[in-house]
């Protein structure tokens, strides 16, 4: 600037405001890469022009504005125009030193200054401070960037970066202040930011980032509006660095408010053509009904239902617009749904961009709106959260940008920032029944950027050795229909209360898609070989009888309707299943089965919740065919409490073997509720009661068999943790109505997969 100003002053001097010099050649001194055409194409100056101080000011402006020089020097003498100018060099090629975490691929293409463009110490300055922005998302606050040049022949220089990268700046602590309604650790679950674990290698959630900070502030509020408390609000949230900067500690404080349930919704529509011609009812398009707690997504749902039927209709362009009316005293929430005519804008193009990996029609299949499509809001509202909902990205940013010179389109422009998508899971256990186990396994949940799903997981037990290996693809064909294939391996030792192991190894491939968002169906087909085998020599005659392989060539179904509120902790609704499976298909076996289960969640008090399940199947052989003792049921361990696993039903009157049954029923009745402890510990306390009956097997013989089709009741105690190491369930149970030669089990834990 003082350069700028004293040239100025010397122009002053040399053309006065008052008489202007006529432009009659031009003197260019100092160029080496540039043409003088170049640089006059930057000026609006020509020969016979009058060249006053203002054109000398403007010109000197223009030229230090193109960025190509680091010193421009314009006069006027004596008709002839003077420029002296001092070129910028050009990048021959950028380098990174000191930077060991981060790839120079990753960095380059965060930087401005490639070969072959113009150097200027600001371009350098500003890529150093995009670089540390870097570091910082990667949770190196202490990183430090220095750029240098090294000056080479022809006006070229390498830029180099020297990078320190520092430690690793970790999450240490996050600390909530005011949740009443559900622990720390509940809230934690919410938020992609995790706190700093040993456990936590293969990810960098355990980073501090501002961005994903505040996106954990919108999930949050999402979390509990989908929980019905309307009034949440986020008062503050801060990151402070500890005074050695060896991490973050996040403090977030909130205020949840009370919890509202929905009233009687309502619908208005401002369309009198269509109220005249159609008679649909639309109440049909209700996601939720009165009385069940406010849910935001539901609210969604139900305007993307009432879209979808108007443009079914004709009506491209219907707007539809909740209006929320809050009865504080009632603690309730009655939504009116208004529906007009909209604005008439179409959707022009969607632009990706962020998405390295991912391909794009993987996030486009997302969309619940197309290029071409009318333009509505709350399909865009639903498009975002679906595209979240992959969970492949730790942000996503969806922006209209109107199309300059047509009011009628928009576009959408939406940026993701890409994610690892795979895991190595190792996890130990044990239970009553199965005793230590001991897991392994790798998913990926995003193969290749395809969406595709692969897994191997091998699991190995004191009785149990399984292996599994699956690829799943969500949108087989492209469509919404999802399609997996499944190869696996198992043996088992049922010794201790059957006289046998089992193996079965085979695959299956399964077809699912969804009717509505709670209504699921599935079918698969499934081939597998089974050997029934290590047959105790005083075992059983009706077991030894059973000895061999079969071929099993079965199909399947399974339709489930899900209106639970969480599928992982669940408080309130239902979820009902039906299940069928048919072998016959070839093979040597040949059965039908039936598997029915319903479970309906009662939220006494926000930490107290009642559930109660049933849970019932049969099998038949078909074509004179019994039913083998592999495909039987068996209840007890899980399925009953109290009561060892296939300790109720037949037994061997002689060996005392368990024979199994072809039908089953059981019921259920659980209490879960808070003990007292600190709710980040994540334990609670359980009390339930278990009821069950179980079949005959085939070829029953009462001389040679024990069995009575009688109810067998227990009731229990226990405790539920979450603990860093998975969930540890741990149950005490009596049975309270039994029968002789019952095996019982008055103790029962189970706890695995996950560290």
């Amino acid at each position: 600037m003082k350069k700028l100003f004293g040239l100025l002053l010397t122009t002053s001097f040399l053309v006065s405001p008052a008489s202007a010099e006529v432009l009659k050649a031009v003197n260019i001194n100092g160029t080496q890469r540039l043409e003088n055409t170049t640089i006059m194409s930057y000026l609006n100056l020509r020969n016979g022009q009058n060249i006053t101080l203002s054109d000398l000011d403007t010109a000197t402006k223009t030229l230090f504005a193109t960025g190509l020089f680091s010193d421009v020097d314009v006069r006027m003498r004596n008709g002839t125009l003077l420029i002296n100018v001092e070129e910028n060099p050009i990048v021959h090629d950028v380098y990174f030193e000191g930077n060991d975490k981060l790839d120079d691929d990753v960095l380059k293409t965060e930087i401005m200054l490639k070969p072959r463009t113009v150097y200027t110490q600001s371009k350098a300055q500003n890529d150093a401070d995009r670089l540390l922005d870097v570091y910082k998302r990667n949770g190196r606050f202490g990183a430090t960037v220095t750029p240098k040049i090294i000056k080479r022949d022809q006006n070229r220089v390498d830029v180099v970066f020297e990078i320190d990268e520092g430690a690793k700046t970790l999450v240490q602590k996050i600390n909530f202040i005011g949740n009443e309604r559900y622990s720390s650790d509940d809230l934690k679950d919410v938020m992609i930011t995790k706190e700093n674990a040993w456990y936590r290698f293969f990810t960098s959630t355990d980073t501090y980032d501002p961005d994903r900070l505040n996106y954990d502030q919108e999930m949050l509020r999402r979390f509990y509006l989908k929980h019905g408390y309307v009034d949440f609000e986020i008062k503050n949230a801060v990151a402070e660095l500890l005074p050695d900067k060896s991490g973050f500690v996040l403090t977030i404080e909130i205020e949840e408010g009370p919890k509202y349930r929905f009233a009687q919704p309502e619908i208005r529509v401002s369309l009198p053509e269509y109220m005249s011609k159609n008679k649909t009812d639309l109440t049909d398009c209700f996601e939720f009904e009165e009385g069940e707690t406010f849910n935001s997504e539901l609210v969604d749902k139900t305007i993307e239902n009432l879209t979808d039927e108007f443009s079914d209709a004709g009506y491209a362009f219907a707007e539809v617009t909740p209006e929320f009316f809050k009865d504080e005293k009632n603690k309730t929430v009655r939504v009116v749904f208004k529906i007009k005519e909209g604005s008439k804008v179409f959707v022009n193009k969607i632009n990706i961009h962020g998405n390295s990996r991912t391909q794009d029609k993987v996030i486009r299949r997302e969309f619940r709106i197309k290029e071409g499509d009318a333009f509505n809001a709350a399909k865009l509202r639903r498009s975002r959260q679906k595209v979240e909902d992959l969970d492949y990205f730790d942000k996503v940013d969806f922006k209209t940008v109107p199309v300059y010179g047509d009011p009628s389109k928009t576009d959408i422009d939406v940026q993701v920032s890409e994610k690892s998508t795979g895991a190595f899971n190792v996890g130990v256990g044990w239970s009553s029944y199965d005793g230590l186990l001991f897991e392994v396994g790798v998913v990926e949940r995003n193969i290749l950027g395809t969406g595709n799903i692969v897994n191997v997981n091998a699991m190995i037990s004191q009785r149990e050795t399984q292996y599994i290996a699956g690829v799943t693809n969500p949108y087989f064909m492209d469509l919404p229909l999802l399609a997996g294939v499944e190869l696996f391996k198992t043996t088992r030792d049922n010794s201790d209360y059957s006289s046998y192991s089992y193996d079965s190894i085979g695959g299956s491939i399964r077809f699912g898609w969804n009717y509505t968002d709670r209504l699921r169906q599935t079918v698969r087909y499934t081939l597998r070989q089974d050997d029934v085998t290590d047959i105790d020599d005083d075992a059983s005659v009706y077991i030894k009888q059973q000895e061999g392989d079969t071929l099993v060539s079965m199909i399947g179904q399974e339709l489930a309707y899900d209106r639970r509120d969480s599928r992982i902790n669940p408080t309130e609704g239902y979820y009902l299943s039906l299940g069928t499976d048919f072998a016959g298909l070839g093979g040597d076996t040949k059965f039908i089965r039936v598997n029915v289960t319903g479970i309906q969640y009662f939220p006494l008090t926000d930490d107290v919740v009642l559930s109660v399940r049933g849970d019932a199947g049969e099998v038949w052989g078909i074509g004179g065919r019994d039913v083998r003792i592999n495909n039987r049921y068996f209840l007890g361990d899980a399925s009953l409490r109290g009561f060892e696993y296939g300790g109720v039903g037949a037994r061997d009157r002689y060996t005392d073997d368990s024979l199994g049954g072809n039908w089953y029923a059981t019921a259920s009745t659980e209490l879960v509720f808070p003990v007292g402890l600190p709710r980040e510990l994540g334990i609670k306390g359980k009390v339930f009661s278990d009821a069950g009956f179980i079949g005959k097997p085939d070829g029953y013989d009462a001389a040679m068999m024990e069995y009575e089709n009688t109810l067998r009741v227990s009731v229990g105690t226990g405790i539920l943790w979450q603990s860093p190491m998975g969930m540890i369930n741990l149950d005490f149970a009596v049975p309270v109505m039994k029968e002789t030669g019952d095996k019982t089990q008055v103790f029962r834990l189970n706890f695995g997969k996950g560290f």
